[in-house]
């Protein structure tokens, strides 16, 4: 195994620690505001399913089928975000979304990018959604935007350099400061929860 396939699944698995975050913050959040508890049970199986698809496609093993489900997984993730309510239509994040689906065009193989054009919208939703849910932390909030940003130049930039230092390190910074943004959105999603079942 290469050095860019092994950091990149070490990052995999920062991403699926990210994805648990998120799951359990979902919770905290339907309880209090939601009413809808089934929706994080689908981002935490969208979440599931990318990594099995990303693991298959990193170990070159059924190829296609790993492909499919990085998508499923993917599209798993965005309907249960749209569904919920917790990111909404922001100019900022269609300029993002934007900008991504643009980095197919500038690839040299279109084909292999789409699929990593699926995977990073939904993690660029699950990254929104702690920049701009009301409740969260500011502190949280900005590293959260700040962390979208850093993955849409991923994109970019793996777009037209693929494999390079530059990408793994801009893909490692991004989702380090998304989980560090998930740990300190807790404290306050736990009063919210609480409070709300006081009532």
């Amino acid at each position: 195994m290469d050095s860019y396939t092994l950091v990149m699944s070490a990052n995999g698995l920062l991403v699926l620690v990210g994805i648990f975050l998120t799951w359990h913050l979902t919770r905290l959040v339907e309880r209090y505001r939601l009413g809808k508890e089934k929706l994080s049970w689908l981002l935490l199986l969208g979440g599931l399913v990318t990594a099995l698809g990303f693991i298959g496609d990193l170990a070159g093993l059924y190829v296609n089928d790993a492909r499919v489900l990085v998508i499923l997984g993917s599209a798993l993730i965005v309907y249960a975000l749209s569904m919920s309510g917790l990111v909404g239509a922001k100019l900022e994040m269609l300029f993002q979304i934007g900008l991504i689906v643009l980095s197919a065009g500038v690839s040299g193989n279109p084909k292999a990018h789409i699929v990593l054009v699926f995977s990073d919208i939904s993690l660029l939703l699950l990254m929104n959604a702690v920049a701009f849910y009301s409740n969260s932390p500011v502190k949280s909030a900005s590293m959260a935007r700040l962390s979208a940003w850093l993955l849409v130049a991923f994109t970019l930039v793996n777009a037209l350099y693929p494999r390079s230092v530059p990408t793994i390190m801009l893909y490692t910074a991004s989702v380090s400061l998304w989980v560090v943004s998930l740990l300190l959105s807790y404290p306050r999603a736990r009063v919210l929860n609480s409070a709300q079942e006081g009532l």
